[in-house]
């Protein structure tokens, strides 16, 4: 990136990453996609007793359909398997194929196995942090209200996100781009809560749609 886009695209990374402080937690929920440092960092939380269960979902998306041929719980049970999280404190969920099934098919795991949950940790990648927590305030049964969640992602910064297993810098703008428009859009649909969208941000997104940048 050059730098002034890398001073917009940092707008648009800065607003989408909440970066909440982590609290002890009845279950880590990791969200499935491509990016499969988002099962590592959900691993690591079970690993470090951030909470005593781990939920893996996801089914095939727009980034893993035809290009992996297993669910994304699957390949994450995987990972979350090698770095050492027993078996027995993982759960699967492997139809959901969009954040907003990915929260209300979470819940249904749960409510089957009887499990009572009133706080959870979500783990996605950082420029989805606001877009699942907006999505889980509105898909959640009760719509949060009973159930404290905190949303969290690989602890990466903005270069250090882009690597060859999910694209390039610009294909992260890209990514920004069209979560941007899903945080505007998906309210009046009935997906998500409303979220705020600074002007700064709005100017940010039209400089890039303006310079050819496609939202994905």
């Amino acid at each position: 990136m050059d730098e002034k886009s890398e001073k917009r695209a940092r707008i648009l990374w800065d607003y989408l990453c909440l970066r909440q402080p982590l609290e002890k937690s009845d279950v880590i929920i990791g969200l499935g996609c491509h990016d499969l440092r988002v099962a590592e960092r959900s691993a690591a939380l079970f690993l470090e007793g951030w909470a005593p269960l781990l939920l893996f979902t996801g089914n095939l998306g727009k980034q893993t359909a035809g290009v992996w041929t297993r669910p994304e719980a699957d390949i994450f049970l995987d990972v979350a398997l090698h770095m050492g999280v027993p078996r027995m404190n993982i759960l699967l969920e492997t139809e959901a194929t969009n954040n907003g099934e990915n929260i209300c098919f979470s819940h249904r795991v749960l409510k089957e196995r009887n499990i009572r949950v009133s706080s959870v940790i979500l783990v996605q990648q950082p420029f989805m942090e606001r877009r699942v927590y907006a999505t889980f305030m509105r898909q959640w049964p009760g719509c949060g209200k009973l159930t404290h969640a905190i949303v969290t992602s690989p602890q990466l910064g903005i270069l250090e996100y882009p690597h060859p297993t999910v694209g390039t810098a610009s294909d992260l703008i890209c990514y920004m781009l069209g979560v941007v428009e899903r945080i505007r859009d998906y309210p009046r649909k009935g997906f998500q809560v409303a979220q705020q969208l600074p002007p700064i941000v709005l100017s940010a997104y039209q400089w890039f749609f303006q310079a050819g940048y496609s939202p994905k």
